[in-house]
């Protein structure tokens, strides 16, 4: 790798962590950058190397204590590294590893006779005290518990070409686990696992041949799993080995067994827990749509019948099951392998609302595009015959405007699509005669014919019918109509021959393009109708009586907005609103369903007051967060509030600071044992799970919702995800809530 290229890749991981909202590197980008020289780059905010001139040695200085290690490998033409420790030089043109004596300083410097690019692995200290000898499943030992990756987003990045997770920082961060073989000793390395996680292992940091084993332990037994790293040479500078995963269906604990040939080999290994989803996430909006994700994934995608899908799979081929939600019933579909080579089409079943994608491989990213390909845009396939009598209702055939520019049509082979048939409707009066021609122009029109049909409107039957194909590069037909509704149909002339594949195939379309002209060429008598003297004068007390009652809908809004605006007066009027329903009860003055009744009304009524004057009114806040863009506040109330008997109930207010909120939602996440359950809210929001949906929200927006919590975990986590301004935007409070179930 040249210097020029280091700069590119670490430009784009930056550009597109900064795309997915993750701002967890980026401090240490900055305090990495500034204590290099103009000239050093970064991989994944780490020292990669620099471009080396004759007369400028790069120089790096650290701490060490006796007993620990170092290790340097070193990628160059002509470059030389210098290092000082314990009073000692030492030199080396490709890796060096030493144990410091005593405690002090290393110094590090680089040079070269030449200018080139430097390319250096360095792990500044190893201080390692691993196991040499594997316990035993009952052995009572310390298990190390690596954290989550919380967003798959923002640890895979498809622009470095490849899947595997990315830990960010120097070798010395909780990403990696450091170690140094001494005398060819093997080192054992405990991990907790809980069920569904997923173990990503990589070595990033190699002097010599090395491996690595992966055994898993319950309480009673043990199995060494098959799947095994092996590193036949030493590792590159910054020549990461190959990444693999293994996946655990139970709770356990994982020992990784590292061992290698070598004298003193120093090694770094990447490390990554990913946790299974157990959430089917549903989807309503088609644009940058992806499936991300470890083991299994599941997704709900809103679909129609005329909108086709196309799954494309990128540097891994998973397998997937795609369900269709046909009238309210899945249909499960069968399961497939995916190739990276061609996207996986699915064109749905008649009467589909929604499908189900289900994803399985040990990584997967899939990019998705939904494309429709109904007729006109009318969001309809045109049917291939006219409706059966002048009754029928005739809206699923789309209408083509009798005056139009080119719109487009398609023939979806697909799904044995052969002929579409559409609507004209023509206004006049009586006797009237119109003219309306039609144009079908496109690349592949010469395998299509054109219909066109003038209809008796009482009997349905054809007054005239017209056929026309190609003819100087365009079809076109014109005919003489009445009023009323007319049809015209475009058909492939050999329908058998492109109908020989299976029905949902991925086969090309006939795509054409409809134009439209009408002209008035006898207008009929208009019709007249002399009014009724009675008609007359009852018309016009109906209306001053009709006019009345719709007044009346306008005064009760207005009789209920007021006795809102003076129950939120009464709230800011009063602080501690929340002491004062518990006391009420204790005192037994009021029970829980009248308190609850009014809580209900105060929810309503506080949002017209400001900020800080609502939150006074209700009572001192069990957390407070506020960014940028929101204000959040949480209060526990009072258990016997709760409506449902056994639920924790909560009070959450959002205050809109900056933006556009849309698909809005609160969730309320357990990080330790079984999740939350929302079993009621008020006022009545959509809820699911652990959420509440609250929608759109504006800028200056304030709501306040009570949340019955139903589970068996002590602590809560409160954050509000949503799109904001059409980017996907979350924030969590920072402060886990402990509840006590005793109240």
């Amino acid at each position: 790798m040249d210097g020029e290229k280091g700069v590119n890749t670490s430009f784009v991981c930056i550009g597109l962590t900064m795309l997915f909202g993750v701002l967890l590197f980026s401090p240490i980008a900055l305090a990495s950058a500034e204590d290099s020289t103009s000239t050093s780059t970064l991989v994944d905010e780490r020292m990669s190397g620099f471009q080396a001139e004759p007369s400028e040695p790069h120089a790096r200085e650290w701490l060490m204590a006796e007993g620990e290690w170092f290790s340097l490998v070193l990628d160059c033409n002509q470059c030389e590294a210098q290092v000082t420790l314990d009073g000692t030089t030492s030199s080396t043109t490709s890796k060096l590893s030493l144990q410091a004596t005593s405690n002090g300083n290393a110094e590090l410097s680089i040079s070269s006779t030449i200018e080139e690019y430097v390319s250096y692995s360095l792990v500044e200290v190893i201080s390692e005290n691993f196991e040499h000898v594997r316990p035993s499943p009952s052995e009572n030992i310390t298990l190390d518990s690596l954290g989550y990756c919380d967003e798959v987003l923002s640890c895979i990045n498809p622009a470095l070409g490849h899947l595997n997770g990315v830990q960010s920082g120097e070798y010395d961060g909780s990403g990696f686990i450091l170690g140094i073989l001494e005398q060819s000793t093997p080192d054992f390395i405990p991990i907790k696992v809980a069920a569904g996680d997923t173990l990503e292992l990589q070595f990033m940091h190699a002097t010599d041949e090395i491996s690595l084993s992966v055994y898993y332990q319950d309480e009673n037994s043990e199995t060494q799993l098959n799947q095994t790293i092996d590193q036949p040479v030493a590792l590159l500078a910054n020549t990461p080995g190959e990444a693999k995963m293994w996946h655990f269906a139970n709770e356990g604990r994982v020992l990784l067994k590292v061992e290698s040939g070598g004298v003193d080999t120093a090694w770094a290994l990447k490390r990554m827990l990913h946790q299974q989803s157990d959430s089917n996430v549903f989807i309503q909006y088609h644009e940058d749509l992806q499936i991300v994700g470890h083991f299994s994934t599941s997704v709900t995608i809103e679909m129609n019948d005329t909108q086709k899908m196309s799954l494309q799979p990128i540097y891994s081929s998973p397998t997937v099951r795609i369900d269709q939600l046909v009238s309210g019933t899945w249909i499960e579909g069968m399961m497939a392998n995916m190739s990276v080579e061609r996207a996986t089409v699915l064109y749905p079943y008649p009467n589909i609302s929604a499908v189900r994608v289900h994803v399985e491989s040990p990584v997967h990213w899939i990019n998705i595009d939904v494309s429709d390909f109904s007729d006109l845009r009318s969001g309809e396939d045109a049917p291939s015959y006219r409706p059966s009598s002048s009754m029928s209702d005739n809206s699923s055939w789309p209408q083509m405007p009798k005056q139009s520019a080119q719109v487009e049509g398609e023939l979806t082979l697909s799904i044995h699509d052969t002929a579409d048939v559409y609507r004209i409707e023509i206004e006049g009066w009586e006797e009237s005669e119109h003219i309306i021609q039609i144009v079908v122009e496109g690349n592949s029109i010469e395998l299509l014919k054109l219909e066109l049909w003038s209809m008796d409107q009482e009997t349905w039957s054809d007054v005239e019918s017209r056929t026309a194909t190609l003819a100087n590069g365009k079809i076109q037909l014109a005919i003489e109509v009445s009023q009323g509704t007319h049809f015209f149909r475009v058909s492939l002339l050999d329908a058998v021959n492109y109908t020989q594949h299976e029905w949902g195939e991925d086969v090309p379309s006939i795509a054409y393009f409809l134009s439209s002209s009408y002209s008035l060429i006898d207008e009929g008598d208009e019709p007249y109708f002399p009014p009724d003297e009675n008609a007359e004068k009852w018309g016009v007390r109906a209306r001053f009586f009709l006019g009345a009652l719709f007044l009346v809908p306008v005064a009760y809004i207005g009789v209920l907005q007021y006795r809102t605006k003076k129950t939120a007066e009464n709230l800011f009027k009063k602080s501690e609103q929340l002491a004062w329903f518990k006391q009420q009860m204790d005192s037994g003055e009021r029970t829980p369903q009248q308190s609850r009744k009014s809580l209900t009304k105060a929810l309503q009524a506080i949002s017209l007051l400001n900020w800080e004057e609502a939150n006074k009114a209700w009572g001192k806040t069990d957390l407070e967060y506020r960014t940028e863009n929101i204000a959040l506040a949480v209060w526990k109330l009072d258990r016997r509030m709760a409506k449902t008997a056994g639920s924790i109930p909560l009070m959450v207010g959002v205050h809109i600071l900056e933006g556009h909120w849309d698909l809005a939602a609160l969730r309320f996440d357990a990080p330790v044992g079984q999740g939350w359950e929302v079993k009621h809210v008020e006022p009545r929001f959509l809820h699911r799970g652990e959420e509440v949906f609250l929608d759109t929200m504006a800028v200056g927006n304030r709501t306040f919702i009570m949340a019955e919590l139903m589970g068996d975990a002590g602590v809560v986590d409160i954050e509000l995800n949503g799109r904001m301004d059409g980017e996907a935007s979350a924030a969590r409070i920072p402060t886990t809530l402990v509840l006590d179930r005793n109240l």
